[in-house]
């Protein structure tokens, strides 16, 4: 007798959506061209009033299921939620509405699941298309994982039994995977690969975060490089800032990173915030670099004793700024030092160009308190000068000014040349590291 070949387990993928017929039909067809066979699609609509009935129904496919709730959720955990209480499968899987797989998606996570028993599930990455036509290939285990991109098992939710939650609104994807990853012994099985696209446009959330990223491409370091690379321009403001004593820096806005790399061989625990993706190619602070933006900073309150912020918050649009300012104020427990260019909103990048004491307005309102002292004695140093239209801005901070710690991926820092920067638990925590 022949043997009877394994069978494949069943994953159920929730899908939920609320009045975006038009892009729902692209991540049904996602769902439905997956290699692998054994799934069920559960649509659950969020009091839709449009077509989004009529885009279901029009594949024809009995493995699509569609679930009406009687009334607006407002968030799409509560409908994740109803959709993880009817599945059937061994696995589920979720995509959003407005976004899609590539058709190995499920079975490369299935196999990688089903190879490791003892894990929670399965991620991979993805890829970011961005309304200006550009893409970005993101295969990265320590990026932050989105909706779409793992699956889990069914019965975590008796280690998960609140589910999905909306104490992060914006970011209830990645507190919800971080939080797994947390609880769960193992966590979840990397797999280096793209497996879904992420579609960014004026419909969702993550719009106004691609919006407040300063994306400068490699040429921008190329054009600039006289005055980013200079020596005599960040070798002063290094010995100022030795002088404080610090032993945590953080440099939001690093560039290539030489004052990060300065202060690290002075002793002091740098380290350098960048959002361009040229830079991981191009930072001579291999070891010490994260790429990440001015608003979403990954890091405890209060762990750096000075945050330098040099030329950065001119190029954030304006509606973002007190967000951005929050959250700078929030991880530095001592002195917030910020260069911003009040004047020139020709400069390549420049959004926001506000007089001087519009910044220390809005400053103040994120909790933090200007020191004019600590300004004037950088200016008789020479160290900065206000020039050009470039304000020089001291603050003290007190932790935790501004808000509560975001929760974050849990890893350690990297030890091999080029490879990412990775944060130890205590980052997380806010104790010392």
């Amino acid at each position: 007798m022949s043997p009877q070949p394994t069978p494949t387990p069943l994953v159920t993928v929730i899908l939920p959506t609320h009045n975006r017929a038009e892009l729902l039909r692209r991540a049904i067809a996602s769902v439905t061209a997956q290699t692998y066979p054994h799934w069920e699609l559960i649509v659950v609509d969020d009091a839709s009033t449009d077509s989004t009935a009529e885009v279901v129904q029009s594949f024809g496919n009995a493995r699509v299921y569609r679930v009406r709730l009687p009334f607006n959720c407002g968030h799409p955990s509560r409908p994740r939620n109803v959709g993880w209480l009817l599945a059937r499968g061994t696995y589920i899987a979720y995509i959003d509405d407005d976004n899609a797989w590539r058709p190995h998606h499920l079975e490369r996570l299935v196999a990688a699941a089903e190879a490791h028993p003892e894990a929670a599930g399965a991620y991979g990455g993805r890829c970011h298309h961005a309304p200006d036509g550009s893409v970005e290939d993101i295969v990265d285990p320590d990026h932050g994982i989105d909706t779409g991109d793992g699956l889990h098992r069914r019965d975590l939710i008796q280690l998960m039994p609140e589910m999905w939650t909306e104490t992060n609104f914006t970011n209830e994807d990645q507190e919800f995977w971080a939080r797994l990853q947390e609880r769960h012994p193992v966590g979840l099985v990397w797999v280096p690969e793209i497996l879904s696209d992420y579609y960014i446009h004026a419909g969702n959330r993550y719009f106004n975060h691609w919006l407040n990223v300063r994306r400068h491409d490699q040429g921008y370091f190329s054009r600039n490089a006289s005055w980013l690379d200079d020596s005599a321009r960040w070798g002063a403001y290094v010995d100022w800032v030795t002088r404080l004593e610090p032993a945590r820096v953080l440099d939001v806005g690093c560039g290539r990173g030489w004052a990060v790399r300065a202060l690290r061989e002075r002793g002091i625990s740098a380290w350098g915030i960048d959002s361009s993706p040229s830079l991981a190619a191009l930072t001579v602070i291999p070891g010490a670099f994260i790429r990440a933006t001015a608003d979403r900073l990954p890091f405890a309150n209060g762990m750096f004793d000075v945050v330098l912020c040099t030329d950065v918050l001119a190029h954030i649009p304006d509606r973002f700024v007190a967000r951005t300012l929050r959250d700078l104020v929030r991880v530095c427990g001592g002195y917030l030092v910020a260069t911003i260019d009040c004047v020139d909103p020709t400069k390549e990048g420049h959004l926001t160009i506000r007089p001087r004491r519009w910044w220390l307005e809005r400053l103040v309102e994120a909790g933090a308190e200007p020191v004019s002292a600590l300004e004037d004695n950088l200016e008789r140093e020479r160290v900065c000068q206000r020039r050009d239209g470039l304000e020089l801005v001291v603050c003290r901070t007190r932790p935790g000014d501004a808000g509560v710690v975001p929760l974050r991926w849990e890893v350690s820092e990297a030890k091999q040349p080029g490879a990412a920067a990775r944060w130890p638990a205590a980052a997380l925590s806010g104790r010392a590291v």
